[in-house]
């Protein structure tokens, strides 16, 4: 049995963290029988995120090669029916979802101030006293610290939103009339584009960002065909 390590649901979202709700969405698309356990602190996962993983024995972290894995292990056909330029075109939209789009989504929420009161009011709201004054400054400004690092962090709103705008574009394009990126039905990079693309245009949050997502219809559409479809 598989077992999913992974944040609580929030935001009207199965999983606030894109990365999180990509593996469920996965394990789902893959019919592969897990379970979930809920965690809040992910500073004693394996690398020290989540989500990771639980398969004979092993721990095993971070979505891309959590899904390596499980292809090694299980039969799965998901991408079975894509030729080699779609499996190409199939890993650049996976990609421009990890590792561009995704952390667009956490300049938004963690450190533009719209998003940020609303994050800080859910995830620390609830904390004693002490700790909901001294933790969020702190976790804020470790992810200004990443982001800064990477290099999306030392841009403007405005630039970040361009930024964003352009990926959005490339999905709506990408996707084109197919009901799915892997056409008429999902592959891996469906699993992918669901975790970004729900939690911007299915979640509760309200940020600069998430409204950007609401001019591209087609992608709203697509959401909730992949969630009728996986999540009902």
């Amino acid at each position: 049995m598989i077992v999913l390590y992974q944040f609580p649901a929030a935001f009207g979202v199965p999983n606030p963290s894109p990365y999180c709700l990509k593996l469920e969405t996965f394990l789902r698309l893959a019919g592969l029988d897990y379970q979930v356990r809920s965690v809040g602190n992910p500073r004693r996962a394996p690398k020290g995120k989540l989500p990771y993983i639980e398969l004979d024995g092993e721990a095993i972290a971070d979505s891309a090669i959590i899904q390596r894995r499980l292809a090694e292990r299980f039969p799965l056909n998901l991408d079975a029916h894509l030729d080699a330029a779609d499996r190409g075109r199939a890993l650049v939209i996976t990609r421009l979802c990890d590792e561009h789009l995704a952390l667009l989504l956490l300049y938004f929420r963690w450190l533009d101030g719209e998003g940020w009161r609303q994050v800080r009011s859910s995830f620390f709201g609830g904390l004693p006293a002490p700790l909901r004054l001294l933790l969020p400054p702190l976790v804020q400004r470790r992810m200004r610290q990443a982001l800064w690092a990477q290099g999306l962090g030392r841009h403007s709103p405005d630039e970040l939103l361009s930024f964003a705008r352009e990926d959005l574009q490339a999905l709506a394009d990408l996707l084109g009339a197919a009901p799915f990126f892997g056409g008429e039905r999902p592959c891996s990079a469906d699993a992918a584009a669901y975790g970004i693309l729900a939690n911007l245009l299915l979640c509760l949050l309200d940020t600069p960002l998430n409204r950007l997502a609401r001019e591209f219809p087609p992608l709203l559409a697509y959401c909730e065909r992949l969630r009728a479809r996986v999540w009902a």
